[in-house]
């Protein structure tokens, strides 16, 4: 967990998130919303916890691990769908209609997937 994010205020490390998810950087998002997550409880923790792992999903798939992205995209929808249809300023539903629609030839088990090109990644659209 980078040591920058634990002083981070919440709002400030929301935003520092969504830049970072905006640059497909997903290993530093994890590293952010995990903060975000450990510091929240009920509704809003299970918001982080869905949003890092949709996007450790993301980056399981860009990295052709298959396997990895198929289980956590299985756990980020569970998560999200139960929330709110606008959550902490984002569209969930938008969010998981993108989302579900680039992972369905991963959660149906398609046969010669490749990698996951991060310019069509699902986008995170705030309020």
């Amino acid at each position: 967990m980078s040591e920058d994010f634990l002083n981070l205020p919440d709002t400030v490390l929301w935003q520092r998130a969504l830049k970072l998810y905006a640059a497909h950087d997903w290993f530093m998002v994890h590293e952010a919303l995990e903060v975000l997550w450990k510091r929240s409880s009920g509704d809003d923790a299970e918001f982080y916890q869905g949003l890092l792992q949709a996007t450790v999903s993301l980056y399981h798939y860009a990295n052709a691990n298959f396997s990895g992205a198929r289980q956590l995209a299985r756990s980020a929808v569970s998560r999200l769908a139960k929330l709110p249809v606008s959550f902490h300023g984002v569209d969930i539903k938008a969010f998981l209609t993108e989302y579900e629609a680039l992972m369905a030839p991963l959660l149906t088990n398609v046969q010669g997937l490749r990698p996951l090109d991060a310019s069509i990644a699902p986008k995170i659209v705030t309020a």
